[in-house]
Parts: structure tokens; C-alpha cells; sequence
């Protein structure tokens, strides 16, 4: 069922299993049972409550003159939404696999309930997507429960639907370290594997660049500077390159590029060459800082960017 949750003041649409038959429900804790009973409840009360909403028949907003051309005019904001929330999501599942790692490093004892619990608490992730719902329906004259009976009205168109569930699907995914999908994005042809492979291979090129110039700035870096220039390093280069080859993602904008990748990762061998890159890179990383005068002239190359 869908529940819109109260968070930070403000109503967030989300998903939740509602119901399960009772031999499902055998086997969960009874605090899955709780949680699966009381999402039920509420599910059924917004319903209800959405129902009552409708026998007020609304009228058309977002300036439209028929129900279609409303439908039209909603598939933007929920893009503009989703594409938000996507980069949000982003963040959560780095931190995630980081805390993930830790975790089985140290052997601490945690079940994967509480580990996501505690993540979205901290990440404030649903307090992020209502401001972003805020912002966005601000900004459009309507109002978080205005853009929630639409929603529900226009849900039966395909992208409408894929765009609702897809938020929830991101969220899941980050709590869980994995790289998240947005919806009803279209990979362009000349994303293909070999491509999404080579702009990896230029944002580590990219990152060993500007981590060297900071060494040669300073070669005494304090432990805290270091981790300060890995980050702004990593960062600054993403961007680079998501510029450069901005051309490659319209319409769309890096959320294209991180889904292709996302989706390619879910191919053993893409997945495999990936892992190689990424620890190579983590290997350069070390040594950069180890060997530093030795390291600034053992640079990998890396052919130019395609046009």
C-alpha cells in the first residue's frame, strides 16, 4: 500500500508492504509484526482518507484543461523529484557500503533492520526528500498533499507509477550499499559498457591528478588533511568529468552516466572489471601518499576524452 509518512512536519509518499497471509507472518519477529500491522493501518486510513478526497472531485490544477494534459504536466515535477532524491540517495549508499565494511571488519553484531534503521535516522533521508517535495511543489503553486492526490490520481499511467515506486526503490537500495537506479531514465547508445568504463577510468586519472598537486603543495599533510583532500579530490573529479561529457547524458544530466553504471554492475564481468579499476586505483591512492616524489611520475595514462 502506499503511506504517506509525517516527517519533519511535512507528508512524504512512500511505499510499504501493507498485508501478509498469516503462514508469511509465521515467520517474522513480532516486531515485523507490529511494524507490518501498523503500516497496514495507516495504509488503509490514507486511503480512506484519499478516498474522501476524491469524492470532493478537485479540480484540474498545474494549469491544465483535461486530465491528460495534467498527467503531462505532473511527469516533470516527479522527474525533478526523483532526480533530487537520486543524488541524496547516492550519498547514503557510499556511506552505507563504508559503514557496511566497518562493520564486518570489526565483527560488530547488528541485524540488517536495526543497521538501516540507524542509517536513515542519520542520513535523514526522508527529512531531505520532503524538503525537496517542498521546495519543488513551492515552487509549482501546489502543496505536498496536492502533488500526493495526484499521485494517486494519474497512477495508473506507467511513468506516473514507475517514478513513485522508483523513490522507494532508490531509498531501499541506498540502505543497503547498493548503487541506486533512477526511473524511467533511458540509457543512451553511446553509454555502453566500454564507455561507462573509460569515464571511470578518466575520474581516477582525474583524482590522482589533483591529490598530486595537493602533495606537491604540502608533502607533510596531517592525517586530517589528507582525508580532506581525497574527498574534495573525488568530488572535484566526478564533476569534471560528468561535465565534459555532459553531451553523452542528455536530457538527462550525471544521473544518467551513475545509472548506466549502477545497471552495468549488476553484470558479473562488468562488475569484475570494475573491481579491478577501483582497487588499482585504491593501490595508486596509497602509494601517492606513501612514495610521494616517486609516486608524481608513475601518473597511469589514459587515453583523451572522446569527443
Amino acid at each position: 500500500g502506499r503511506l504517506a509518512v509525517l516527517c519533519a512536519g511535512r507528508r512524504v509518499l512512500i511505499h510499504a508492504t501493507s498485508a501478509l497471509p498469516p503462514s508469511k507472518m509465521d515467520g517474522l519477529s513480532d516486531s515485523h509484526r507490529a511494524i507490518l500491522r501498523l503500516v497496514g493501518a495507516a495504509a488503509a486510513a490514507g486511503v480512506v482518507a484519499w478516498l474522501i478526497r476524491k469524492g470532493q472531485q478537485r479540480p484540474l490544477v498545474l494549469g491544465a484543461r483535461t486530465a491528460k494534459e495534467e498527467c503531462d504536466k505532473l511527469k516533470p515535477l516527479l522527474e525533478e523529484l526523483a532526480r533530487r532524491f537520486y543524488f541524496v540517495c547516492m550519498d547514503l549508499a557510499g556511506v552505507s557500503r563504508t559503514v557496511r565494511a566497518r562493520i564486518q571488519e570489526n565483527k560488530v553484531e547488528i541485524t540488517d533492520e536495526q543497521l538501516r534503521q540507524q542509517l536513515l535516522r542519520q542520513s535523514k533521508a526522508l527529512e531531505k526528500l520532503a524538503g525537496i517535495q517542498e521546495e519543488i511543489t513551492s515552487a509549482n503553486g501546489l502543496t505536498p498533499d496536492v502533488l500526493q492526490d495526484l499521485q494517486q490520481k494519474h497512477a495508473r499511467d506507467k511513468e506516473v507509477s514507475a517514478y513513485v515506486e522508483g523513490i522507494n526503490t532508490m531509498l531501499t537500495a541506498a540502505l543497503g550499499g547498493i548503487m541506486p537506479i533512477m526511473p524511467n531514465v533511458k540509457i543512451p547508445a553511446v553509454l555502453d559498457e566500454d564507455e561507462v568504463i573509460r569515464i571511470l577510468q578518466e575520474v581516477h586519472a582525474l583524482e590522482t591528478k589533483k591529490v598530486k598537486q595537493r602533495i606537491c603543495e604540502n608533502e607533510e599533510l596531517a592525517m586530517k588533511q589528507v582525508g580532506e583532500v581525497l574527498v574534495t579530490a573525488h568530488k572535484d573529479a566526478w564533476e569534471e568529468a560528468m561535465k565534459a561529457h555532459e553531451q553523452k547524458m542528455k536530457p538527462g544530466g550525471a544521473e544518467v552516466y551513475h545509472t548506466a553504471l549502477a545497471i552495468y554492475m549488476k553484470r558479473e564481468k562488468f562488475a569484475e572489471r570494475r573491481s579491478k579499476i577501483d582497487e588499482a586505483q585504491k593501490q595508486r591512492m596509497l602509494r601517492l601518499f606513501q612514495e610521494p616524489s616517486e609516486a608524481r611520475d608513475a601518473a597511469p595514462q589514459f587515453p583523451a576524452p572522446a569527443a
